[in-house]
């Protein structure tokens, strides 16, 4: 009857074991354990090159910016309570922010937008004319950075005007959490980094944005 071999099984002739046993006299306990242990090694027992587990954490929308101000339930981030209708919104890949109330986007046929947000108004942090500009204006910037630093599509929501007197398009800028759209302009306000403003017709979400209005 063939003997069965055992994964972790070998076997040496007599002559290979006579050197093997001369071999073990000349070294200490620590060098036959390590030569031992080579030997399970080149028998295939394990294997030299273990699969290692990468954790990798991978951000896809905006969770991670706001998620320390959830407070739970069906509340909102930040107190905000506007939602939408998704298939009015406009995806379109975001590309920087300028200020406080300001972005560049690239609309589904490729053009470059500077989108001003609808119904608000930050302080000044990048205007020509730096006596103009805040550290109020700064902080609304950098809050606004912060809030699309993980973002790489916005939403846009149009109302009865889309472009202002100096061409510049104008929305109601959306970003998805995952589970609901939330509205930038909305976190600006209930953050204190804008101001409401009412400029006819797009006048959609005055009467929320007026709960914003600071004395």
């Amino acid at each position: 009857m063939k003997k069965t071999i055992k994964p972790c099984e070998y076997s040496i002739s007599h002559a290979a074991e006579s050197r093997f046993r001369g071999f073990l006299k000349h070294f200490s306990s620590t060098a036959v354990l390590t030569a031992i242990f080579s030997l399970i090694l080149l028998s295939g027992c394990f294997d030299p090159k273990p699969q290692q587990t990468i954790y990798r954490e991978t951000v896809d929308t905006a969770a991670s910016v706001y998620e320390e101000h959830d407070i739970g339930g069906t509340e909102l981030p930040w107190g905000v309570t506007l939602q939408v209708d998704p298939s009015v919104l406009v995806p379109c890949e975001f590309e920087r922010v300028v200020d406080g109330d300001t972005i560049i986007v690239h609309n589904p046929d490729g053009e470059r937008l500077r989108v001003r947000l609808t119904g608000i108004n930050a302080p000044e942090s990048v205007h020509e004319d730096e006596n103009r500009n805040t550290e109020e204006g700064r902080d609304a910037s950098r809050f606004m950075k912060d809030l699309m630093s993980n973002v790489d599509t916005v939403y846009l929501e149009y109302d009865e005007a889309e472009f202002d007197q100096y061409n510049r398009t104008l929305a109601y800028v959306w970003i998805d959490t995952g589970s609901t759209y939330i509205m930038v302009n909305e976190i600006m306000l209930a953050t204190g980094h804008a101001m409401p403003v009412y400029i006819e017709p797009n006048l959609r979400y005055a009467d929320t944005f007026r709960q914003y209005e600071q004395d």
